[in-house]
């Protein structure tokens, strides 16, 4: 009766513990990656919501001023998203602005430093404060487009602008937006500033300027390509970069939402991105 007590109670041998431990890893290596995508799922989700949410903001603007707000004031200096506040639920910031002030001015210290959540890409990696992963996008520079037309990648256009222009408190009517609402790109991923980001890679020691999301340097230039002439994910110098895997979100005139490949080839992306090229 002990012997037999003895083998009832027999444990796991080493080689056993050894298969159940490999194949419970195995298991593990097999689910975690599904479970990432499903949490990025669900962070690309909610940006798609929040820019959502902002491409409604701006047509309650343009509803009620017949145009839509600059990309950025100088004297005094304010960014497009600080006149959205009103519509986005934020009024009780927008009150505490003194727009006759530049953003930067002691008496905008304590509506500036209001973290925004909506402003604010989920799938972003780093903790900031009183930033935006959102940006206007004004241009496409001629450092830029030329090379290309002269490779024969782009075809010559008569506007290399888009919805929201380059100049300083310059609006847009909605019937200067000829290429139409619905094929014009309006808000762009600028994610992780202002820390700097590189194909995926941060660059310890450097930062980008205009991450505040009441900056007005938070618009910028397609200023620089890689890889022969992608325009999207290169880095976030100012430029279209996201943390979504392969591409960014993009924020159409029409208020819709679009996600693109950072592999969308120069054409059609220039042609998306003007808003009056006749393309």
């Amino acid at each position: 009766m002990a012997l037999a007590r003895r083998r009832r109670s027999r444990g796991f041998t080493l080689v056993e513990t050894l298969v159940v431990t490999a194949l419970v890893g195995l298991l593990l290596a097999m689910l975690l990656p599904a479970v990432q995508a499903a949490r990025e799922a669900g962070r690309r989700a909610q940006c798609t919501s929040q820019l959502r949410q902002i491409g409604l903001a701006l047509h309650h603007y343009e509803s009620n001023h017949r145009f839509f707000p600059p990309a950025f004031t100088r004297g005094p200096d304010h960014n497009l998203l600080t006149f959205l506040l009103p519509y986005l639920e934020q009024k009780s910031v927008y009150d505490r602005f003194d727009l006759t002030q530049d953003w930067r001015a002691a008496a905008n210290r304590p509506a500036r430093e209001v973290d925004i959540a909506v402003f604010v890409c989920p799938s972003t990696p780093s903790r900031r404060r009183h930033v935006a992963d959102y940006a206007a996008a004004t241009l496409i520079a001629t450092a830029v487009w030329k090379p290309l037309v002269g490779a024969g990648v782009l075809a010559e256009r008569s506007d290399w602008t888009n919805l929201f222009q380059p100049a300083a408190g310059r609006c847009t009517a909605v019937a200067e937006v000829r290429d139409g609402l619905s094929n014009s790109f309006m808000l762009f991923e600028c994610a992780g500033r202002p820390d700097s980001w590189r194909l995926g890679q941060q660059e310890p020691g450097r930062t980008i300027t205009g991450a505040a999301w009441a900056d007005d340097e938070a618009p910028f230039w397609i200023h620089s390509v890689c890889g022969g002439g992608q325009m999207i994910g290169c880095s976030n110098n100012n430029e279209i970069y996201a943390f979504h895997p392969a591409g960014a979100e993009f924020l159409y005139g029409d208020g819709s939402v679009h996600f693109h490949s950072d592999q969308l080839a120069p054409e059609p992306f220039v042609s998306l991105f003007t808003r009056a090229a006749g393309d």
